[in-house]
Parts: C-alpha cells; sequence; structure tokens
C-alpha cells in the first residue's frame, strides 16, 4: 500500500496489483466500502493487467477530508490525483466503478472529457451516487431547502453513528445490508464482509458523501464520457434498478449492458468471475479499437 496526496492534503491509500508496464485499470469502490470490497476481481485481472486501487476519503485506510469536503466534486478530484499519479505520461486507464463509484467517475468527466480514461466499466452502477430518497421540492426557497439539507446531514450522520454502536447487533445490521445490497440467496458471509466494510466507515464521510450523492444526476453527465461504457448489472440488484440502468444507456455515447441472472448489487464479492471476464473483454475491445485507428 502506498499513499496519494489529494487536492486538499487528503491522504488516500492506494493499492497495486500486477506488472508495472501492463495496461491500466483502476478501481472505484462504493459508498462506505473499501478496495477491500472489489474481493476476487484484482487477483483475476492481475495477470494481464496492471491494477490499481484506491480507499475513497474518509473510508477504509485513507485519511479524513482535510478540507471536511465529501462532495461529489471533491471525491472526483481524489480520482484525477490518482490518475495523475498512475497514469504515464501520454498513457490512459480503463476506469472499473462499483455503485457510488460510477457517480465519482461521471463527476471527473462533467464538463470535459479526460483523455486519460479510455474506458469504463459501470458494475452494480447505474452512475448515480446511491439511491435513497431525495431531498423535497427544488421549488422551495433557498433558506427553506438549506434546512432541510442540514436536517438530512444530521439525520444521515447520526444513523451512522448509531449503526457502529448496534454493530454487535448483527441480525439487525445483516438484514439491513441484505436487503439493500443482496439478492436472496446470496452467501452470508458476503453479507458479513459488507456489513464491516460498511460500519467501519467513518459516520461524517458516510453522511457528507451521502447527502452529495443525492442531488446527482447521471443523466445530465453521462453524455460527457465519450468512451467505450460497459454496464454489468445484477438483475436482482435492490439498489440499482434495471429502470436506472436503462435512462444511463440511453444518454451513454457509447453504452452496451452485460446483465447477470438474478444477481445483487454487489457484484464484484458475489461474482467476481463474471466481473474479471467483462472487464477483461472490454479491455480487449477498447484495445482493438485503439489499434483500428492507428
Amino acid at each position: 500500500m502506498t499513499d496519494v496526496t489529494s487536492f486538499d492534503g487528503t491522504r488516500l491509500a492506494l493499492y497495486s496489483w500486477g506488472p508495472q508496464d501492463a495496461p491500466l485499470l483502476v478501481l472505484v469502490h462504493g459508498l462506505g466500502l473499501s478496495t477491500d470490497s472489489w474481493g476476487e476481481v484484482p487477483a483475476r485481472l492481475a495477470d494481464r493487467y496492471r491494477v490499481v486501487g484506491y480507499d475513497l476519503r474518509g473510508h477504509a485506510q485513507s485519511g479524513d477530508a482535510r478540507s471536511g469536503d465529501y462532495s461529489l466534486a471533491a471525491h472526483a478530484r481524489d480520482l484525477s490525483a490518482v490518475l495523475d499519479t498512475v497514469v504515464p505520461d501520454g498513457g490512459s486507464a480503463v476506469v472499473v466503478a462499483h455503485s457510488l463509484g460510477g457517480g465519482i467517475l461521471l463527476a471527473h468527466v462533467e464538463g470535459s472529457a479526460d483523455d486519460r480514461v479510455a474506458g469504463a466499466v459501470f458494475v452494480g452502477s447505474g452512475g448515480a451516487g446511491v439511491t435513497v430518497p431525495g431531498l423535497p421540492s427544488a421549488d422551495l426557497p433557498p433558506w427553506a431547502q438549506a434546512r432541510l439539507r442540514s436536517l438530512w446531514f444530521a439525520i444521515l450522520r447520526t444513523g451512522a453513528r448509531v449503526g457502529r454502536r448496534i454493530r454487535p447487533v448483527r441480525t439487525v445490521s445483516d438484514r439491513a445490508i441484505r436487503h439493500f445490497a443482496f439478492a436472496r440467496g446470496e452467501p452470508r458471509e458476503l453479507v458479513e464482509r459488507m456489513r464491516d466494510n460498511f460500519l467501519a466507515t467513518r459516520p461524517l464521510a458516510l453522511a457528507g458523501t451521502s447527502l452529495a450523492a443525492l442531488s446527482h444526476d447521471p443523466v445530465t453527465l453521462a453524455p460527457s464520457l465519450r468512451v467505450p461504457v460497459l454496464v454489468v448489472h445484477g438483475s436482482s440488484d435492490p439498489e440499482v434498478p434495471g429502470e436506472e440502468i436503462e435512462r444511463l444507456l440511453s444518454v451513454l455515447p457509447d453504452g452496451e449492458v452485460f446483465t447477470v441472472p438474478e444477481a445483487g448489487h454487489m457484484l464484484p464479492l458475489t461474482d467476481p468471475a463474471v466481473v474479471a471476464a467483462q472487464v477483461a473483454r472490454w479491455m480487449v475491445k477498447i484495445a482493438g479499437e485503439r489499434d483500428a485507428v492507428a
């Protein structure tokens, strides 16, 4: 593990697998998780690719946001700092994003393309931050919106703190996590692994990032991602419904979907072989398109 320092001095924990000179993959994990949530995926790809992952600010081994900023724009600038560090001059990477990671990638390309991003794979992600109830009507006066945002932030932060305190009550925690992230019948040990990841995330990071993601609309940002994008989606994903995938594909300039039957949201843990195979297929496709242009 090494460190990357982001724009505001926040320390990001960086992990790497595979040969230094191999084609590059950058992994961006989801809300409340860590690089560990990719499970066996990095090891399954490391024989052919250089695989790099990092923990989001305020998550796992990364530091708390030095500026207190957990907006998607801040997370996007973290991704840029990672790309600055790992992409060689004139080179590029394919970004593989799970859940919230898709929203971070879209925020990263908002307004302008990044030539360092040659392609993308969204795993269990419709490009939105999180699928939770949004704030009330945008037609409310600004002062009312500000008060409601403050209230919602307090609820999220308190919920995260309470979640950590009831961590020993595994039945409660695991039922909630299974409901929101797993399909029926997926292994209990994977539910427990995600629970340990999620409840270890610092409450301020969890609440701040969740709040920032509420107003994130992938449909307005996805047209800026003008590279080949593969969406790997579990047909029984309780967090990202099929309608959200359809909305995303409708605005992506170059998008394709691969559906994993009866799978849930945590595809990297439950179906690592499928995820790794689809990422490898996408890498071959992108390399072939580059060779054709050259």
